[in-house]
């Protein structure tokens, strides 16, 4: 049969809502809302998109609905919605201002061809069916009845469908099924057959992991060994280079004392030179400079008088020569040349000479000083520089060929990757260590789980040969049985079958007659009006029948609950929760509540099921 369920609407603008979305799964969805949070908005914009709101007529007229959705703060009034139909997605995009609609292929992206006048064609269109029965039978809400309009077009739904569905009691057909359903299926989830199913595969798992532990326990363990082995040579070889860096250390420490002892005696002979040249003691080389001046102007100054002491007499001689005649003349120039000879200042020239030899011998002796000084703050700093390093008097204990080209950086950058590599090391083995305790303590359970799991095996085979038995009676049962068209047998079966698990078997039968009205018959055997029943139960003989009618007839369309179940107790609550998860495997649920007890139970059971906060909406 036909399959169809929601996968997204947008609500454009539609009552409070503007420009939302909100994603179903093709299953079971629990919607939660608070009062006032927009549940029944989507119930009626899901309606609203599949058959307008006028009321499923053909011709537009008058609705409340119409009126009560319309945004006040948009003038846009519209939205759409992705419906799957036998796995072909279609989009239904509503004006609801006017009721215009689209039907759009998402597949081949072409318009589907449809009546303008016909507003409620989208849903008849995907659903198969008109408004009144999608409003009575695919949706549910809380105190709603069926309209007697569309139980009868329900019933001449079902009669031209061709489809058996016998309302006369089989109370033998009826224990079968119970027994059936108390083993359970693959969707319930609480009953012995799936539970045992699941214990299985988690063995199965669980066995399969440790199968895979034992095939790299001896992979691990051999590594786990490797590293052993790698560390107790890390080990040694750090230990063997420390201890030749720390006799390097010791063997510096001894030289660094003979050379200290060296340079301070070398210290100690440079500072007596210098004692012996006190003479020079606060000179400087400006001093020298300002010296070596002095002497060469008092040498130029003797030259110069010289001179011109020789230029006078010259002039004189030869002006008298001149004068009075030759003779005389060169007697007087005779008598200049002696007088030149006997004024030479031959003692000022050796004192000048003895003046600039002091200086020489004194600027020696300076230099000679300043060569000592310096020498002098060298060895002063090779002290600092040993004064900073290991000074040990002791014995030289060292034992290395090459001690000269010792690289003690090198020795210690060794050291530093010994030690990151043993941490590395370490870690590994560490880490192996906890993995193969961890794997022996889960290999150590394989023989428990061994023995759980032919337990369950036979436990699991043992229900399927019931489960199997059940469904042969049953069939040999159904075979016997005369099959009478207007009964509506397995409509029944499905219903007493459904308010029995929810009402806790409180009645002997429920049968329902061809215009689906039901009679209820107690265990003491007698008929119950319906003005008898409780509000509750009657809540629950519409769901039975809505959820039969829905399983035998249209078998795989959605359906549409809005706090239906409020006045159950948790425990018809859960019972009925149960049989919609198992409805869910054919057809899409969309339950609306604005409780927490529904999501309580499925999470108590570990169900997992698409969840939606109205208030993330």
């Amino acid at each position: 049969m036909t399959r169809v369920f929601i996968k997204e609407i947008h609500m454009i603008s539609f009552g409070k809502f503007e420009d939302k979305k909100i994603r179903f799964d093709e299953n079971f969805n629990l919607i939660y809302g608070k009062n006032e949070t927009g549940k029944s908005t989507v119930t009626n914009f899901i309606e609203g998109l599949l058959y307008g709101f006028d009321e499923g007529k053909n011709k537009r007229s008058f609705s409340y609905k119409k009126e009560a959705y319309k945004p006040k703060l948009s003038y846009k009034y519209a939205g759409y919605g992705i419906f799957n139909k036998d796995g072909l997605d279609i989009k239904v995009i509503r004006n609801f201002d006017d009721g215009s609609y689209k039907l759009i292929n998402l597949s081949s992206g072409e318009e589907i061809p449809s009546k303008d006048s016909n507003l409620g064609f989208p849903g008849e269109y995907l659903l198969d069916m008109n408004y009144d029965i999608y409003k009575n039978y695919l949706t549910s809400f809380q105190g709603q009845r069926s309209e007697k309009k569309a139980k009868e077009k329900l019933i001449e739904s079902l009669a031209n469908q061709d489809i058996d569905y016998d309302f006369s009691a089989n109370k033998a057909i009826g224990i079968l099924d119970d027994k059936l359903n108390k083993l359970g299926s693959d969707r319930a989830y609480t009953k012995p057959y799936l539970k045992v199913k699941n214990e299985i595969k988690e063995i199965e798992d669980r066995l399969y992991e440790i199968k895979s532990y034992k095939k790299s326990y001896e992979k691990d363990f051999k590594r786990l060994d490797y590293n052993k082995k790698r560390q107790r040579s890390l080990r040694e070889k750090y230990e063997k280079d420390k201890e030749k860096l720390d006799s390097y250390k010791k063997y510096r420490a001894n030289q660094n004392y003979k050379d200290y002892k060296k340079w301070t005696d070398e210290l100690y002979r440079i500072n007596e030179s210098i004692a012996s040249y006190s003479d020079v003691y606060g000179l400087d080389e400006e001093y020298f400079i300002s010296l070596e001046e002095n002497l060469g102007q008092s040498k130029k100054s003797q030259s110069s008088n010289m001179k011109y002491i020789v230029f006078v007499l010259v002039l004189l001689f030869m002006f008298l020569g001149f004068s009075i005649n030759k003779y005389f003349y060169l007697l007087a120039l005779s008598f200049m040349l002696v007088f030149i000879f006997l004024i030479n200042p031959t003692k000022k020239t050796e004192d000048s000479r003895n003046d600039l030899s002091q200086y020489n011998k004194l600027r020696a002796r300076f230099l000679k000083y300043k060569s000592l000084k310096k020498e002098k703050e060298k060895i002063e700093d090779v002290l600092s520089i040993l004064r900073n390093q290991d000074i040990k008097d002791s014995e030289n204990i060292f034992d290395l060929e090459d001690f000269e080209n010792f690289d003690i950086e090198k020795a210690e950058l060794n050291l530093d990757s010994y030690l990151v590599d043993l941490d590395k090391i370490n870690g590994e083995i560490a880490r192996d260590e906890k993995n193969l305790v961890s794997i022996e303590e889960k290999i150590e359970e394989e023989v428990d789980l061994v023995d759980r799991l032919h337990f369950l095996e036979d436990k699991l085979v043992e229900i399927e040969n019931k489960k199997k038995a059940i469904n042969l009676a049953k069939s040999t049962i159904k075979k016997i049985i005369d099959e009478n068209r207007n009964d509506f047998t397995n409509l029944n079966k499905r219903a007493n079958l459904i308010i029995r698990e929810i009402s806790k078997n409180s009645f002997d039968s429920i049968v329902f007659d061809e215009k689906l009205n039901p009679k209820i018959r107690t265990k003491e055997g007698y008929d119950m009006m319906l003005d008898q029943l409780s509000k509750g139960f009657m809540d629950q003989l519409s769901f039975a029948l809505k959820l039969s009618i829905n399983e035998e007839a249209f078998s795989k369309i959605f359906m549409v609950y809005d706090d239906a179940f409020i006045n159950y107790d948790l425990e018809r609550l859960r019972n009925a929760l149960f049989f919609l998860l198992d409805a869910a495997s054919l057809r899409q649920i969309i339950y609306f509540t604005c409780h927490d007890r529904e999501k309580e139970v499925f999470e108590s059971e570990g169900i997992d099921i698409n969840y939606i906060d109205m208030e993330d909406v």
